[in-house]
């Protein structure tokens, strides 16, 4: 949660001083080996608040084959099994995704069927996340605190959606994380 809180910070801190004249707002890690030349024109070619494509990791699965699996576990959107869960949840607990241990039945981005092309979501990661830069003028940032049970890019889909903006992601389009 530590951790989460201070990407929380060094996102705010980075978009309050350097948001200018920008329409939009590209947040991309250092450490992604692959994405199409042509992703940021595409994804705005969606016009959405907040945008992300599915966050692939290549892992060797033979000695010449590859597998593909999510990496992003951060984009999700929410089930009726995972709003009853976090109605049963205490104000100070804080969700993270990507564990065995704690199912949270939300529906990743590798859940959707072929013909979902673009579904509206409740999280997103940082890994390619393109936002209209009037979301973050608006005053939505990367809560630093518990919003909804979320920190960080989460929270700020949580945060954005309260704020009557949309936020989505498109299964089928893929970018690729180092392992």
């Amino acid at each position: 949660r530590d951790r989460r809180i201070m990407m929380a910070r060094a996102r705010n801190y980075l978009w309050t001083r350097a948001l200018e004249n920008e329409q939009w707002v590209l947040w991309i890690d250092g450490d992604l080996e692959y994405y199409p030349p042509s992703i940021v024109h595409d994804l705005m070619a969606y016009d959405k608040d907040v945008i992300v494509p599915n966050c692939l990791v290549r892992r060797r699965s033979g000695l010449d084959k590859w597998k593909h699996t999510v990496y992003d576990r951060n984009a999700w959107q929410e089930t009726r099994k995972s709003r009853s869960m976090i109605k049963k949840l205490k104000d100070d607990d804080f969700l993270v995704e990507g564990y065995k241990s704690l199912k949270t039945h939300r529906k990743y981005l590798d859940n959707f069927a072929k013909n979902e092309t673009i579904v509206p979501l409740d999280g997103v990661g940082g890994t390619f996340t393109l936002v209209k830069a009037r979301v973050h003028r608006s005053g939505v940032g990367f809560p630093t605190w518990l919003f909804q049970h979320q920190v960080e890019t989460e929270g700020f889909a949580k945060l954005a959606k309260a704020n009557g903006y949309g936020v989505f992601g498109l299964p089928y389009y893929y970018v690729r994380h180092v392992v």
